[in-house]
């Protein structure tokens, strides 16, 4: 293959106890569905993948059959653990539960 036909790809993953980075050269026009049964692809990144919901590039959702461009970064995304409208809604209740609460007054002193 000629020089220009290869691409460098990272694969990261970001789990809570562990962070997995790995840098690939792959031909030009490859996918991240072609990625993930890659031989050279680190055995901890396979399992990644299998545990992955879904991957993206640099934060945005990436169709699996879409062409990678050089010197992206293929995360994968991890399930979420609590839906973040929800989240939010608590973190909403939970503010207006202490607005309704007494304040204390500052002391400012004398003077």
């Amino acid at each position: 293959m000629e020089n220009g036909s290869w691409i460098s790809v990272e694969i990261c993953a970001a789990w809570p106890d562990r962070v997995l980075r790995q840098m690939l050269r792959v031909p030009v026009g490859s996918t991240a569905l072609q990625l993930k049964s890659h031989p050279d692809l680190d055995e901890a990144l396979r399992l990644a993948w299998r545990q992955a919901s879904a991957v993206g590039v640099f934060g945005r959702l990436w169709p699996m059959r879409e062409p990678l461009h050089d010197g992206d970064r293929l995360e994968l995304w991890r399930p979420l653990c609590a839906d973040p409208k929800e989240a939010r809604r608590a973190l909403a209740r939970l503010k207006n539960v202490d607005a309704g609460a007494p304040r204390r007054r500052r002391d400012r002193g004398s003077g």
